[in-house]
């Protein structure tokens, strides 16, 4: 008994010291739900992925409220521009997630659908890393305004949230880059606009994870306590940054990131 509750003392501090990671970096870059929370899950926990992406999904929309809610009072956040994009994702959102944990319960189609999700985030990663490489190198000129239509910001939520529904990953990795460099919103913004809007899909697709069965609620519960923890500090950091600064943060979690799910 001794040993048992010594192990479970020590998980849980483990989830709580992962969890400060990820509210570090999820409020300083709009990085670190799916992305770091999935590779953490499967490689130190060592959860099935579908269970990772529906335990991430609930972890990051608990994570995301208090994020979200401090960037909104910061004044981070494009209300037009996260509009048109939630019109597209959350429809798009709820008929993934449906789908995936459809497919999850029968074996004829569970170790394909593992197999899919998990290239389909690093392929995710790997564009997200290319995309912020490009902008980071572009930080020191001035950002000028880019004009967009509202079939755009619809189209690209569309795509961004049957992403996001199927693996989890999106925040940082795919909402950040669609405001930042598709419809030309600044970097600062697009931090928070992309929490604001993952918060939304993150709890759509814990939703339909949870429902299906796909989710620890003990290890979000303990993982979460410790985002909070984070997150605060790294608001205040955010405005001390510089883009570039911004940038290069972002770069790094996701290397790590991808460094995990090789592993």
């Amino acid at each position: 008994m001794d040993v048992i509750t010594t192990f479970l003392t020590l998980e849980t501090l483990m989830q709580l010291g992962f969890g400060s990671l990820i509210g570090l970096c999820l409020g300083l870059t709009g990085v670190g739900g799916g992305v770091l929370i999935i590779p953490i899950l499967q490689v130190v926990f060592g959860m099935q992925i579908v269970m990772a992406v529906g335990t991430a999904s609930l972890i990051s929309t608990i994570v995301k409220v208090n994020a979200g809610y401090s960037h909104i009072r910061a004044g981070n956040v494009d209300w037009k521009a996260l509009k048109w994009m939630l019109i597209g994702s959350i429809p798009a959102t709820l008929l993934t997630t449906e789908l995936i944990v459809l497919l999850n319960n029968h074996p004829s189609t569970q170790s394909i659908i593992t197999v899919v999700i998990e290239t389909t985030i690093v392929l995710i990663m790997l564009f997200a890393l290319l995309t912020m490489y490009r902008k980071y190198r572009c930080a020191d000129s001035k950002q000028t305004s880019k004009s967009y239509s509202n079939k755009v910001a619809v189209s690209a939520g569309v795509t961004c949230g049957s992403l996001l529904g199927s693996t989890g990953v999106g925040g940082g990795v795919l909402l950040l880059p669609a405001f930042n460099t598709l419809l030309g919103v600044n970097i600062k913004k697009s931090v928070g606009s992309s929490l604001v809007m993952a918060l939304v899909l993150s709890a759509l697709t814990a939703l339909n994870y949870s429902k299906g069965g796909q989710s620890d609620i003990t290890t979000a519960i303990a993982m979460s306590l410790g985002a909070v923890s984070g997150v605060p500090i790294a608001i205040r950091l955010l405005n001390k940054f510089s883009d570039k600064q911004v940038y290069l943060s972002t770069m790094v979690i996701i290397t790590i990131a991808l460094l995990m799910m090789f592993i």
